[in-house]
């Protein structure tokens, strides 16, 4: 129980840290200037008739902050659940502005949905529903790469492999200006066979999730190659998941079996017997 209890705290504590970082740091006071007219809120922002002023912007990000610090160090209990879902909500209502602008952004969609099952959680909810909150998040995390790769499969078919569709996106992203290494974006696209192999790594990694991420043993593979997946996007198209690299990890590796390693394989010694 200790185990489970412990893998639960550090998964809310660093998913909720990541948070707090992506409240703060996010860009969403430029947000405050767009034009009414090309304003389109997400479903559960229709009531709005615009982008709020700045002043609201800079208040829900140091409210969210401050909340979500907190439920990242505080004491376990309902102060800190309440201090998550705080700067939970907070981060909803960003990540919702910033997607009101005629398209879905995907870079904080699973960091949002994979902390669900630990807002809805409170701290001491006992072995089973921690243990539930930990599995669900997994299975969030499994299901958005599954079904990123079966949009991909459904829209373009077997063509998003074979086709010419990954040296594309790579030439955009150098010619763009947004890959932050567009020589090593152009040498691959160059290589038709490098851009292949690198989308059916792609795909595969996608489909394959689910298998990868039920697997214990397999975990450890598919963080690595999500990890490098995301790191090479940043490198080749200038995309930000940084918070997709964040959640893969603190949900999927099992942080409550690692140990520091001071003092480890020393144990006491037994006392020796009186001599006189």
């Amino acid at each position: 129980m200790l185990t489970v209890n412990r893998r639960f705290e550090i998964a809310s504590r660093g998913l909720v840290a990541v948070v707090a970082l992506r409240v703060a740091l996010g860009p969403y006071r430029a947000l405050a200037g767009q034009p009414e007219e090309l304003f389109r809120p997400v479903w559960f922002l229709r009531p709005l008739d615009g982008m709020p002023p700045v002043g609201v912007f800079l208040a829900v990000q140091v409210v969210g902050t401050a909340a979500a610090l907190y439920a990242a160090v505080g004491r376990r209990g309902p102060g800190r659940w309440g201090a998550f879902v705080v700067g939970w909500l907070a981060f909803l209502v960003l990540a919702g502005l910033r997607s009101s602008l005629g398209k879905i952004l995907h870079n904080d969609v699973l960091l949002l949905l994979a902390a669900v099952p630990f807002v809805v959680t409170p701290d001491g909810d006992g072995e089973t529903r921690s243990r539930q909150a930990v599995h669900a998040a997994m299975a969030v995390v499994a299901a958005a790469y599954f079904f990123a790769g079966l949009a991909k499969v459904r829209h373009s078919g077997l063509a998003w492999v074979t086709g010419d569709n990954m040296r594309y996106i790579l030439t955009w992203g150098a010619v763009d200006g947004r890959a932050h290494f567009d020589g090593w974006a152009l040498w691959v696209a160059d290589r038709a066979w490098l851009s292949t192999l690198s989308a059916a790594g792609i795909l595969g990694l996608e489909l394959g999730a689910p298998v990868a991420i039920g697997v214990r043993a397999l975990r450890p593979v598919f963080v690595g190659a999500a990890v490098g997946l995301h790191v090479a996007t940043w490198f080749l198209l200038g995309l930000d998941y940084w918070a997709w690299i964040a959640t893969v990890v603190v949900v999927l590796v099992d942080w409550s079996r690692v140990r520091p390693s001071a003092g480890r394989g020393r144990e006491a010694a037994p006392p020796r017997a009186a001599t006189g």
